[in-house]
Order: C-alpha cells, then structure tokens, then sequence
C-alpha cells in the first residue's frame, strides 16, 4: 500500500528489490553496487544507468557496509528519489520530481527480477541424449554401460602404429627383430 507522502507502494517495492538482491548475492536484505546497476540496467531507461552508479548509489549508501539495506524503507526511499532527481536531470528537466519517482518505482516493480525460467527442448529429444543404448559412432567407447563417461581412458584414440607408420616412430612390429 502506498504510503502517505508517495505515489507508489513501498511495501511492494521493497519485496521487488529483495527479490532481485536474492538473484544476484543470495541474500535478500542488502543491494551493493553491482547488484544495483544490474538492477537499473534491466528496468530503468539507459540515460540513467551510468548516474546510478556513479551518483546515487554512492550518496544513498550504508558508507560502512557499502550497501542499501533493503529493510530500511527510508533508504529505500531516499535511493528512489535521489534516482529521481538524476533521472530529471538526464531527460525532461521538468523538476516533477514525485512524478518520477512513481515512474521509476513502477519500472521496478513491473520489472524483471532476474530470474529466468528453464528452457525446454521445442524438438524434444533429451532423453535420446541419455540414453546410452542408443550411442552409435566413435563416441560410444567414452561411455560406459550405465551413461557414465570414461574420462581419459575414454578419449584416447587407440589407433594401430603397428604398419608403416608405427615403424617410423618407433612403436611398431616392422623390422623389430
């Protein structure tokens, strides 16, 4: 729910920001510099990428944990508004500043989070993959029964140095006496 000074829903906002903060540091109650230029990258538009890192983080920022504590909305607030005021400063120079933070509020709670969801074979074929009676080739030998590789002794090419070749290495039968 909004509180009564913004124009957007802290509380919701909050849970956004921790659930981003988990994707990135598994831990969900601080946001340091890189989580949150990953953060302005993937929801806010790219003239204000560069002065979140470079101004916002660092005015609005724990100076001894170098972090925003996600469990304290009054600097989460003070992060949203000063991210206000550069984005004012980069685009509409409008000095609307509520009206911004609602937009960049907004950004991230419709935003992306960063988790991404697994991704399935449109062809199908998986169990194909792993299903060691169905090897054929030269790639059979590097596994055994069970689908398990090898490892080197499986990636060794076994080749017959016993001819012509063999002989001129050294390793073959041919005139060995």
């Amino acid at each position: 729910m909004a509180s009564a000074g913004d124009d957007y829903d802290i509380d919701e906002l909050t849970k956004k920001l921790k659930s981003f903060a988990l994707t990135q540091t598994k831990k969900d109650d601080k946001m340091d510099s890189k989580t949150c230029g990953k953060m302005a990258k993937e929801c806010w538009p790219k003239a204000l990428q560069t002065r979140i890192d470079s101004s916002v983080f660092p005015k609005v920022m724990n100076k001894t944990t170098k972090s925003i504590d996600l469990n304290n909305k009054d600097q989460i607030k003070q992060f949203i508004s000063e991210a206000a005021i550069q984005y004012d400063d980069v685009t509409k120079k409008t000095k609307e500043f509520k009206k911004h933070e609602k937009f960049l509020a907004e950004k991230i709670i419709k935003g992306d989070t960063g988790i991404k969801k697994a991704a399935t074979s449109s062809t199908g074929g998986v169990d194909r993959m792993t299903d060691t009676s169905k090897y054929t080739g030269a790639h059979k030998e590097r596994f055994d029964e069970s689908g398990k590789g090898k490892g080197a002794s499986g990636r060794v090419d076994k080749a017959d140095n016993s001819g012509y070749v063999g002989n001129y290495k050294g390793e073959g039968s041919y005139g060995k006496k």
